[in-house]
């Protein structure tokens, strides 16, 4: 096949290449064959998809390598797009030519399994409908807070992730050996905003944030992402107000 063209499949979805011949690639999603025909599931980064793969409507070792793939192999199809209301998202793929990039081995994870063997399996898991919906919210929460700072005229000010010292408390520092000292993983880009905020007035930062917390609860976490801001001549109704009105502007962007 041609390397150029693609087609993903929300554009298939969003209904604009309805009755047309298009050019696809994803990974085995769900499949099951019956006979001389082949109901797959494609899924790529933007969605899943139906195809159905007929014996006679392509090549016999096409046919016969759709027939044998697994979920998760890695395959190129072209075919015609047609609307269905039975399939998910209410189209499908009518396959005419098939070519498996990869053949995947026994995918491990099926339904109902425990929390525990799903982080062991966590580099498959990742490829689920459930955490790539999480990844793309949070990808644009992220995406949402550099937006609302910067339209405010904030600067985006980083700081070290190793640090000399600490600014949160000392029982919840993570010791580094730092060649021949020592220092900290960071608690928070507090101190350097407060140095830099005097040069450059509004500043916020989106960085990892390090604490050695002994509970291990849920509530608990020993790296996560913190986004702060820092502004000269405001009072604590001002903080509040500009706090209020982010996460305002981030429930928006989320929704749309």
């Amino acid at each position: 096949m041609a390397k150029t063209g693609w087609t993903n499949i929300i554009e298939v979805l969003s209904g604009e290449k309805t009755g047309k011949n298009v050019k696809m690639r994803g990974w085995i999603y769900r499949t099951r064959s019956s006979g001389n025909i082949v109901f797959m599931i494609l899924r790529d980064a933007t969605g899943i998809l139906q195809t159905t793969i007929k014996k006679g409507n392509l090549k016999d070792n096409e046919f016969e390598d759709a027939k044998k793939a697994l979920i998760e192999s890695s395959l190129e199809l072209s075919g015609f797009v047609k609307k269905d209301e039975r399939a998910p998202g209410g189209y499908e793929l009518q396959v005419n030519t098939v070519n498996i990039m990869n053949f995947a081995e026994p995918f491990p994870i099926v339904k109902d399994q425990s929390p525990e063997f799903l982080l062991d399996q966590r580099h498959l898991w990742i490829r689920s409908q459930k955490l790539t919906s999480v990844f793309k919210i949070r990808s644009t929460v992220v995406g949402a807070i550099h937006k609302f700072f910067r339209e405010k005229g904030y600067y985006e000010f980083d700081a070290p992730v190793l640090q000399p010292n600490q600014c949160e408390g000392g029982s919840t520092l993570f010791e580094v050996k730092y060649y021949n000292n020592k220092t900290y993983l960071s608690q928070s880009w507090q101190l350097y905003a407060e140095a830099a905020v005097f040069g450059l007035e509004k500043i916020y930062n989106m960085g990892p944030t390090f604490r050695a917390e002994k509970s291990k609860t849920s509530r608990h976490l020993s790296e996560f992402w913190m986004a702060e801001m820092e502004a000269a001549w405001v009072d604590l109704h001002d903080v509040s107000e500009i706090a209020k009105n982010e996460v305002k502007y981030i429930l928006k962007e989320v929704l749309k």
